[in-house]
């Protein structure tokens, strides 16, 4: 009997010991779930933001392709608007002069026909529409002008240099992309400073600002109010974008930098643009923050450092 007890004792021993092996091997084999989930993420992660940055990169070449296209019609309408209207003032002083001499000399009877003529094709009217046809051409050409700067500014997406540039034309170039998104919906209010040049990398913040922007035009209501600050404070850049649209909730508010995190339905965003905006700015040393409350709109920081 006393056998069988020793026996029955040591079995269970080996069970226990067995049993506690099977539990650490469970123990080690979950935890090695854990940190195989967390890789993944990870990985899924920066194959996403390598996939989002080589469209990028396409994109900004191109954009600076188109921007060079368009350019060259541009500069030359630009180069000989001018001179057409010089040659046109010309001829219409020449045309006046004729009319002044044949007042003067008491010739106007025998020029019927010219009189005629002149009141057919309606001669005032003509010059005062071929001089604001002129004016319209001119505005065209300087507003395509600045569109192809902003395109030009907009698309140094692939730049790998960091190099000193002008934040606020940066945010005036992403606008000027965004303005046919914004036509007629959203207000731009901009309080610009005289701030300095900043050593950046300009298409990745101006990457960061099409988001945050971008966001903010699809927060807002119809006729809604995007107001746009650059100052600086406590030695650093700061700027502020900040929409009247609906806010976000504490939960919202608190995952809005995690990959893949959105709000928006399914195929209308990847919920990488806002951690891929998070890692440009902890990329220039810099730090972003979000401030919002449900029903009162939300309003980002972004405080990047001057100098290096």
């Amino acid at each position: 009997m006393l056998l069988q007890q020793n026996e029955l004792t040591k079995k269970n021993r080996e069970l226990a010991d067995k049993s506690e092996s099977l539990s650490k091997q469970k123990n080690e084999i979950e935890n090695k779930n854990v940190a195989l989930e967390a890789t993944m993420i990870k990985l899924k992660k920066v194959l996403n933001q390598l996939v989002q940055s080589e469209k990028l990169t396409s994109l900004g070449r191109l954009t600076a392709g188109i921007a060079h296209e368009i350019n060259n019609p541009v500069n030359f309408i630009t180069a000989n608007i001018s001179p057409l209207k010089r040659d046109i003032d010309d001829i219409s002083k020449l045309i006046d002069k004729y009319y002044s001499v044949l007042s003067e000399c008491n010739l106007e009877n025998q020029f019927i026909l010219i009189r005629k003529t002149k009141d057919e094709i309606k001669y005032e009217f003509l010059l005062e529409e071929m001089n604001n046809l002129i004016k319209r051409i001119i505005e065209g050409a300087k507003r395509t002008a600045a569109i192809v700067k902003g395109v030009r500014n907009f698309s140094r997406l692939d730049e790998d240099d960091k190099k000193y540039a002008d934040i606020n034309e940066g945010i005036d170039s992403t606008l000027m992309m965004l303005r046919n998104e914004f036509k007629n919906k959203v207000h731009v209010v901009k309080n610009f400073d005289d701030i300095p040049n900043i050593m950046c990398y300009p298409g990745k913040l101006n990457q960061v600002f099409m988001n945050l922007l971008s966001n903010a035009g699809h927060a807002v209501k119809e006729n809604g109010t995007i107001t746009i600050s650059t100052s600086i404070k406590n030695n650093q850049l700061e700027i502020e974008i900040y929409d009247e649209g609906d806010g976000m909730s504490d939960e919202v508010r608190n995952k809005i930098f995690e990959p893949f995190f959105t709000t928006k339905d399914v195929g209308k965003g990847t919920g990488l643009g806002l951690s891929i905006s998070y890692g440009i700015i902890k990329d220039h040393h810099g730090n972003i923050e979000v401030e919002s409350e449900k029903g009162n709109g939300t309003k980002f920081k972004i405080y990047l450092p001057i100098s290096e």
